[in-house]
């Protein structure tokens, strides 16, 4: 089955010319749909709030910011969660984003949990600096962390995990994605920050303090063409359904990468899916 078939598209928005979400009104839409989502899931949850967790950057500052539209400030936690000295000025930039939004937040250091962590496996005779691993537990212990404050407070996470990452694989199996629910689940990355522009967050600041990806290149550095583009060619190929050749032409770039982006999409169905058991394929 194919992932336009599996993710059917739910939200319908005016949308430009290759059929993202960026028009004044779809924006303006979204603003209205996306709390009623929030204050859906609380109530059939019957819960007390919102955890967001918060990483400087704009998908989770525009998550904050709805999810205080939903259900106010008061009931509304911000978790910045660096791991490092690496992450100082990102959680920086949370809690500025926090400060402004007027919610309640916490900076909680990890890195004597991650120390603690690598020691323990040293110790086992396991590779301790294995870097894309200790990436993974790093996203790990923050969902954990998430979930210990949202079970003291009768809470829902708020996952800001956006359409590009899930399709792409770019975030973590049961780091990012272990949440309650997908904000931005239908929305692209080039949405989001849309979005967030739309709202009058500072985008600028915002993404100037995004963490940077394990390794240091984005899907689209990786693909040499702009993340807005890697947006539009999943848009025409998984959702409206076009081969590779006619989103290729559509946009003006060279066919290898949109069959990359297919490829990436294929080997990554298992971060978008639970898992499988013996009656799966029966």
């Amino acid at each position: 089955m194919s992932d336009a078939a599996r993710h059917p598209r739910v939200l319908d928005l005016p949308r430009d010319e290759t059929g993202l979400a960026t028009t004044t009104v779809a924006l303006r839409r979204l603003q209205e749909l996306l709390p009623e989502f929030l204050v859906d899931q609380v109530d059939d949850a019957d819960a007390e709030g919102l955890v967001v967790p918060l990483d400087g950057g704009v998908a989770t500052a525009t998550a904050a910011a709805l999810a205080v539209d939903a259900v106010g400030a008061g009931d509304v936690l911000g978790l910045a969660m660096p791991a490092g000295l690496t992450d100082e000025a990102t959680a920086r930039t949370a809690e500025t984003v926090a400060e402004m939004l007027g919610i309640d937040h916490r900076r909680l250091q990890l890195q004597p949990v991650v120390g603690a962590f690598q020691e323990m496996v040293g110790d086992a005779g396991g590779p301790a600096d294995d870097l894309v691993a200790t990436d993974n537990a790093v996203e790990r212990f923050r969902t954990a962390t998430a979930y210990y404050f949202a079970n003291r407070r009768d809470a829902l996470v708020v996952g800001p995990v956006d359409r590009t990452a899930r399709l792409l694989g770019s975030s973590t199996k049961y780091g990012e994605t272990g949440v309650d629910c997908f904000l931005f689940g239908d929305l692209y990355r080039t949405e989001v920050r849309a979005l967030a522009g739309a709202m009058d967050l500072p985008v600028e600041m915002l993404s100037e303090a995004e963490r940077a990806s394990p390794g240091d290149a984005t899907d689209a550095d990786r693909l040499d063409v702009d993340a807005e583009t890697v947006d539009r060619a999943l848009r025409l190929h998984v959702d409206e359904g076009r081969e590779p050749r006619a989103v290729a032409d559509r946009l003006g770039i060279d066919r290898s990468v949109v069959t990359r982006l297919k490829e990436w999409c294929a080997a990554t169905r298992h971060k978008r899916h639970m898992p499988p058991k013996p009656s799966t394929n029966r």
